[in-house]
């Protein structure tokens, strides 16, 4: 006696599911891995606020940032220095990158003299494009 054997043919199909989970996973890893570049930003600075829609710090890849407090004391990466110092830091850095830019952060507050002082300086070392950064109004 014959037995009929009925097979029901499927299609192949391809599990979507392991695919998926790897997809996420390597998101994970490429916003874990990445490097997030933050602006230098001094808190006793308050900067002056401007009608333009684009800052100067946000078209510039690599700046040396000298931040100019109210009470007329400079600060680059984070450190205070003076005139003199920072004469020989600009012109170091000018050695090594030619076309080095210079972002002056002055506070709203601090008088024109420190901030004109310190562009001088980077004239004087070389730097061709100091720019004098301000804040978007909200």
């Amino acid at each position: 006696m014959h037995i009929p054997r009925h097979f029901i043919r499927e299609r192949p199909s391809i599990n979507i599911t392991p695919l998926v989970d790897l997809m996420f996973n390597l998101i994970i890893f490429f916003l874990v891995s990445a490097q997030f570049h933050e602006e230098e930003r001094d808190i006793q600075v308050n900067l002056p606020q401007t009608q333009i829609e684009e800052t100067l710090s946000s078209t510039a890849r690599s700046l040396l940032i000298l931040n100019v407090r109210r009470d007329g004391t400079y600060i680059v990466g984070g450190n205070e220095v003076s005139p003199d110092e920072l004469r020989a830091l600009l012109s170091r850095a000018v050695k090594v990158n030619p076309d080095q830019k210079v972002l002056v952060r002055a506070d709203k507050q601090a008088l024109h003299g420190y901030v004109a002082a310190a562009v001088a300086v980077c004239k004087e070392c070389g730097i061709r494009q100091a720019n004098i950064g301000y804040e978007l109004p909200r």
